[in-house]
């Protein structure tokens, strides 16, 4: 198996920033995805200078204070002077009721801002999962063939107990329209830590996971700290012993 271990929100904090950073040293995080109006979006690519094996992509947004064009029409919301919050925005995407023109704008300045740091964008996914919606995953796409990004986040959850029938039905849809257009992976997986689950349990989810053969998955962390949940698990030697057996690798590294 090739397996993608992913951090995504770098940028957000310096904290975060550093956790991400060490995780990669440590040989776990081979990937990690930017935001590219985070608070500390500059001290993050100063430090990916030291760091140039680890893939970087972009993390676009589309809600919240993550905005960098203004006076758009459909998606931002002049009494906050940023984009709307998540409730409203995905109410929007739901009814169709935003310019995706708009979108593909905003996207198309986020990742700008990237290159013209000097990274070189190994992929795109999207805060909060708005790609899966068809207006954020028609522009997204747009985004990529524009600026010859080669992959964008998988739809294909994997291991995830609370999606119903029609939620899956609709995710499949929207795998089978991504990978007709770009190049994605097989799957991802996000480890249920944050809740104080049980190690042991998410420790068997995990070297379930791994048993597929064949298959190029990611692994999607989101380290806050050295002493977060996600942090420690994939930190201990019982964790780092299971990843040893398989090649982890960036989206760089893909055909």
């Amino acid at each position: 198996m090739r397996l993608i271990i992913n951090a995504d929100d770098m940028g957000t904090s310096e904290e975060s920033n550093n956790t991400i950073f060490m995780l990669h040293k440590k040989g776990i995080v081979s990937s990690s995805t930017i935001i590219a109006s985070g608070r500390y979006f500059s001290h993050a690519v100063e430090i990916s200078k030291d760091n140039p094996n680890l893939g970087i992509g972009v993390h676009l947004c589309l809600d919240g204070p993550f905005n960098i064009g203004n006076g758009y029409q459909t998606i931002f919301n002049r009494d906050t002077n940023q984009f709307y919050n998540l409730d409203e925005i995905l109410k929007k995407l739901k009814r169709f009721s935003i310019d995706e023109s708009e979108v593909y704008m905003e996207y198309c300045l986020q990742i700008e801002k990237v290159l013209d740091s000097g990274i070189q964008i190994s992929h795109l996914d999207h805060h909060h999962h708005l790609h899966l919606y068809l207006p954020s995953l028609r522009s997204m796409i747009k985004a990529a063939k524009r600026f010859n990004i080669r992959y964008i986040r998988t739809q294909k959850m994997l291991f995830n107990k609370h999606n119903n029938l029609i939620k899956k039905i609709y995710k499949s849809f929207h795998q089978a329209y991504l990978k007709s257009r770009i190049k994605t992976i097989d799957g991802y997986f996000t480890p249920d830590l944050q809740k104080d689950l049980n190690f042991k349990e998410q420790y068997k989810i995990l070297s379930k996971l791994l048993s597929m053969n064949n298959k190029i998955i990611e692994i999607m962390l989101h380290p806050e700290s050295e002493n977060d949940p996600e942090t420690r698990f994939f930190s201990s030697s019982k964790i780092s012993n299971l990843l040893a057996k398989h090649e982890i690798v960036s989206y760089y590294d893909l055909n």
